[in-house]
């Protein structure tokens, strides 16, 4: 049995067609990385979303066997828990940074870990022209190092969007909250420099009645 690179368009290439979908498959590797804090910066001017996490951040050997690796199972190869904090990992079938490209054509990635700091581009245009040749190899494209903010984890920018995806911070604030309950519990997520939180949810305003099991959280009393 053999498999094509034309696979990777049925896994992950046209995996989401949505910002936040995509973004919670980044923040859901940073929490597997035993990050405590997400950094989101959307940049209408530029047109990037950049997101930086201070994760456990990937050395060389973590690229290639792991990350690059589609498909890579954390579960079955032992990591059903983080390093760390010994999290329940979210990651599971192992595709999600494809489906970074299925809303943009550029993706940098910048990683630093154990004294190591990494930094390549995945073009989809270049998946796309290796799955159409006879090559069933895509090398991602080594790029200059650009520190960030954190002693280490992982950063990465997303540039040429596809037409009609929306980008706004209004936008993502309220979806991205409504898909994490991990929010505050040791792990934020900030947007735009303002942390998001279980209120930009907005779901509690159509509440008329609330039974709560076990003690309920102040925020939800007025």
């Amino acid at each position: 049995m053999t498999l094509d690179l034309n696979v990777l368009n049925h896994l992950g290439l046209n995996l989401y067609s949505n910002t936040p979908a995509v973004l919670s498959e980044v923040i859901a590797n940073a929490w597997d990385a035993d990050a405590t804090e997400v950094i989101i910066t959307c940049d209408q001017e530029s047109d990037t979303i950049e997101i930086s996490d201070n994760g456990c951040g990937m050395t060389l050997d973590d690229i290639n066997n792991k990350y690059l690796c589609v498909g890579y199972q954390k579960r079955i190869n032992g990591e059903a828990l983080s390093s760390k904090f010994k999290r329940p990992v979210m990651g599971r079938k192992g595709i999600g940074k494809l489906s970074l490209l299925s809303i943009a054509d550029t993706i940098k990635i910048y990683t630093k870990k154990d004294n190591q700091k990494n930094a390549f581009c995945l073009s989809r245009e270049d998946i796309e022209r290796e799955i159409t040749s006879t090559n069933r190899l895509y090398t991602p494209k080594e790029i200059d190092f650009v520190d960030f903010p954190f002693i280490t984890g992982t950063k990465l920018v997303i540039k040429n969007f596809k037409k009609n995806i929306n980008r706004t911070a209004e936008f993502l604030r309220k979806r991205l909250a409504r898909r994490f309950t991990i929010i505050g519990s040791n792990f934020n997520i900030i947007l735009n420099d303002k942390p998001i939180s279980i209120e930009d949810r907005d779901f509690f305003n159509r509440i008329q009645f609330i039974w709560p099991i076990g003690e309920l959280d102040p925020s939800l009393k007025n």
